[in-house]
């Protein structure tokens, strides 16, 4: 049985207690969160009586030294400033980590914690769940089939309304990222594992809340590509019409998808080729409870999970490129 905790404990943190407590081979024993109170309604939500495998015993616990004390992994589900420090204090105490997205607010935080990941040997698993869901796994698989050939133009759509209204940690003060280092993430991390790293980035970002400094929730994004193409993103939580849209352009032929089935085309074709995304038991699995099955999974078989934490690194030198290009108006390297 493979013991958890919950650092801290919101909304994300239920999701995945809810998983584990469901999976055969895992257990849920405690939470901890700096609100005292809302571990305490977390850990009576999954204690004794709950539903579940693994939902017998969980309990608040006051600091994080104490329940790493009772655990072997911990799912880190914090504001991401303070991702680092329970990174790293996991990583000391030999404990796995399950660490949210994104994985730092800084470069500097995020090689810290790589660096104590790997000091340590510990598995780092980042919750990327674009990676688990039925249509953007399709997508993948068929670049990866060679049938659109050499890929040179990837791209992202996500236009959502998301105004984040109080109380929520997005909006405060305190804690604010922005959409770029938060939410881009996802796309930066799901455009890696299609069509390769990226080696440079142009970008501008902007706000419909002049009020809080740092919550940029307009980004586009353009991307220089190590394989010699490119890759662009446009995304923002001001919306008021939702558009999902994700695309790949190849030398042989052209996908996109919205969540639903894959669409493409290949030279010579008339009509659209389409790939279902609902005949697979996976796929009528939440992506959130597929990336939690396949970490408990991984800890229990010794193997490395799909995404790590120098994933995560990428990721945040990424977010941070294109803010510095926003502010400079120049094109960044990414190291």
């Amino acid at each position: 049985m493979i013991r958890f905790g919950m650092v801290g404990a919101g909304q994300i943190a239920h999701v995945h207690a809810t998983t584990l407590a469901a999976t055969e081979g895992a257990e849920v024993v405690g939470f901890h969160d700096v609100v005292a109170p809302r571990a305490a309604a977390m850990a009576e939500a999954f204690g004794a009586g709950a539903a579940g495998a693994g939902a017998s015993g969980a309990r608040p616990f006051g600091s994080l030294p104490e329940l790493l004390a009772e655990v072997d992994a911990v799912c880190v589900c914090t504001m991401p400033q303070f991702h680092r420090e329970a990174v790293e204090a996991a990583a000391a105490a030999g404990k796995h980590v399950f660490c949210e997205k994104p994985l730092a607010a800084s470069v500097e935080d995020a090689l810290a914690m790589q660096a104590a990941v790997e000091r340590a040997g510990i598995t780092c698993m980042m919750g990327f769940n674009f990676r688990f869901s039925p249509a953007t796994v399709r997508l993948k698989e068929l670049v990866e089939s060679g049938q659109l050939g050499a890929p040179h133009s990837y791209y992202a759509i996500r236009a959502l309304w998301l105004p984040h209204e109080p109380p929520n940690w997005r909006t405060d003060p305190r804690f604010i990222v922005g959409m770029t280092i938060e939410s881009l993430s996802h796309d930066f991390d799901y455009m890696r594992w299609v069509v390769g790293d990226a080696v440079s980035a142009m970008g501008r970002v902007a706000t419909t809340r002049p009020d809080l400094v740092g919550y940029d929730n307009v980004t586009s994004a353009i991307l220089s590509l190590a394989n010699g193409g490119m890759a662009s993103f446009h995304q923002t939580w001001a919306s008021h019409v939702a558009v999902n849209r994700f695309g790949v352009v190849g030398s042989l032929g052209s996908a996109s998808m919205d969540w639903g089935p894959v669409r493409w085309r290949r030279d010579g074709d008339t009509q659209d080729r389409i790939i279902p995304v609902d005949d697979r038991p996976e796929d009528h699995v939440s992506s959130h409870e597929l990336e939690m099955r396949h970490f408990v999974a991984c800890l229990r078989d010794g193997r490395a999970p799909l995404t790590n934490v120098r994933d995560g690194v990428a990721t945040v030198r990424i977010s941070h490129a294109v803010l510095e290009s926003s502010r400079t108006g120049a094109s960044v390297a990414i190291a």
